[in-house]
């Protein structure tokens, strides 16, 4: 647990620097900004991954993992994975469809940035973003804060999008993927869904570019 701890405050630290710098550009500061997406976002994913594992560690691996729902019930967890997945964009249809009603689609901004952004971020987006941030929010916060204020925080998550719909729509990911993981005592549907879920919206971004 100490070791999740130290990984944690040196993730943090690496997070402030990141940030002190693009903001701040003290004279040190041009490694950091030559690097500054990949530090930014690598310190986010090992501060998410570190901080989950320090308070959902048991003795030993083997109880981490069943603590958390993680077995071969394959069935299981490809049922919820179907579930959740239809559910998800059942409503995604239909919260697209309520924005373009108000007159309302600031999505473009997400399809700017991720345009943007290098392919080991997008990598790191689909592979590595569904464990660190499933682990942390569904396995973690979810039972200490409840659905609606970890959802919240994980739609804060994504405020640097800039995107008011993108917003909302991850705010209903969260309670949506909140709800499995409630239901299905396991958080491999919540992984399943959100790796999923984040390849196919990164490839059609990509393919309309």
């Amino acid at each position: 647990m100490i070791l999740f701890l130290v990984l944690a405050v040196i993730a943090a630290a690496v997070f402030m620097l990141t940030a002190g710098c693009s903001v701040f550009q003290y004279g040190f500061c041009g490694p950091v900004l030559d690097n500054y997406i990949y530090l930014g976002s690598g310190s986010i994913h090992l501060l998410l991954l570190s901080a989950a594992l320090f308070f959902l560690w048991k003795k030993d691996l083997r109880g981490t993992l069943a603590s958390m729902g993680v077995n071969l019930d394959i069935r299981s967890h490809a049922l919820f994975t179907a579930i959740g997945l239809t559910a998800l964009f059942t409503v995604l249809f239909w919260l697209q469809l309520a924005a373009l009603a108000v007159g309302f689609n600031d999505q473009q901004k997400v399809t700017e940035k991720v345009s943007d952004l290098p392919l080991l971020v997008l990598a790191l987006a689909v592979i590595v973003a569904p464990f660190t941030e499933e682990l942390f929010f569904r396995a973690m916060l979810l039972p200490r804060a409840g659905i609606l204020l970890s959802s919240l925080l994980f739609g804060l998550l994504h405020f640097s999008y800039g995107s008011v719909v993108e917003m909302v729509g991850v705010f209903v990911i969260a309670m949506l993927l909140a709800s499995i993981y409630r239901i299905s005592r396991s958080v491999v549907p919540c992984i399943a869904i959100h790796l999923i879920y984040n390849f196919l919206s990164i490839a059609v971004m990509k393919l309309m570019l």
